[in-house]
């Protein structure tokens, strides 16, 4: 029974690399307007888009925000480090984010590391997640590693215990 359980999780495993290797140059766009397609050449200067679609497919209600955008691309990661330097990136007055393109599964992974880098962020710790969901942290020259927001939050309130108080 136990073999069975790990031949399955290896599977599961795969499956969700193979997925991922697929969106590997994909890119997922952020408030995006609906109705935005064509109208605006902002994105186009930036880079040459194979395809583009919005998911999920059927419109939003009335009210909600708008759908991500999905590009493919060739240069996904040149994309977004020349993005990262841009101001603020807006279509028709909208703010519009810039992200890679990850399964649920990553993409809810790396949601749960959302408190502790917020707390990072506002403490000026500087910060990065690598594939599929480590968060890397570089304070005072050295490079940690962590592969679960508990460890990184521990590690963040120990920081703080050593900062000498003003």
């Amino acid at each position: 029974m136990a073999k069975v359980i790990h031949n399955i999780i290896l599977l599961i495993n795969k499956a969700e690399d193979l997925e991922n290797r697929s969106r590997r140059n994909n890119l997922r766009l952020v408030g995006v307007p609906e109705k935005a397609d064509g109208t605006d050449h902002s994105l186009s200067s930036l880079f040459a888009i194979e395809r583009a679609q919005t998911v999920p497919f059927r419109p939003p209600p009335l009210g909600a925000p708008p759908r991500p955008v999905l590009l493919r691309i060739r240069d996904r990661d040149i994309i977004l480090r020349k993005t990262q330097d841009l101001p603020d990136l807006t279509i028709h007055g909208n703010k519009v984010s810039i992200f890679p393109d990850f399964s649920a599964e990553v993409q809810r992974r790396r949601a749960m590391f959302l408190e502790v880098k917020r707390r990072m962020w506002i403490r000026n710790v500087q910060y990065s997640m690598l594939y599929p969901s480590k968060l890397r942290v570089v304070e005072g020259g050295k490079t940690h590693f962590f592969e679960s927001p508990e460890d990184a939050s521990d590690w963040l309130d120990q920081q703080d215990l050593h900062k000498p108080s003003t």
